[in-house]
């Protein structure tokens, strides 16, 4: 688990602009509610983002500047547990910084990886719009 100072070698969680690594057969379970703004997380293994059940209102934030996963798994939620809280997954940069080749800045990365995001079922599936989406629209009226 992340709160878990056994998870960091009995230290304390990744702080500001540090980055993370996930090996082969570690399932990192995020059951904080905001992370600092990390600078890599490479995930071999599983990033797992875990709903809070009890609380409909829950909300959660990750931020970072990369996420690459790689022969790994990143979930939020799956088909058959859906998550149920709300998520901000925040991916920070700026045009002049550093880009993994092939796949730039600001990335949730995905190279031979299972990247699973399943929320709830929505009915409708659809949003009725007041108005038209202008490109580079930030808000439009529902």
């Amino acid at each position: 688990m992340w709160s878990d100072d056994t998870t960091w070698g009995g230290e304390f969680a990744p702080m500001e602009m540090e980055s993370v690594y996930i090996p082969k057969g570690l399932n990192l379970l995020v059951d904080v509610d905001r992370t600092d703004l990390l600078n890599a997380i490479i995930v071999e293994g599983s990033l797992i983002f875990a709903p809070n059940k009890n609380d409909p209102l829950h909300e959660r934030y990750f931020d970072a500047h990369y996420i690459f996963v790689r022969n790994g798994t990143m979930e939020v939620g799956t088909e058959e547990f859906p998550y149920t809280s709300k998520i901000t997954i925040t991916m920070h940069s700026e045009l002049k910084d550093p880009f993994l080749p092939i796949y730039g800045n600001k990335v949730i990365g995905c190279r031979f990886c299972t990247l699973d995001m399943h929320g709830p079922v929505r009915n409708p599936p659809w949003a009725m719009m007041e108005e038209t989406a202008n490109a580079g629209a930030t808000t439009i009226k529902m």
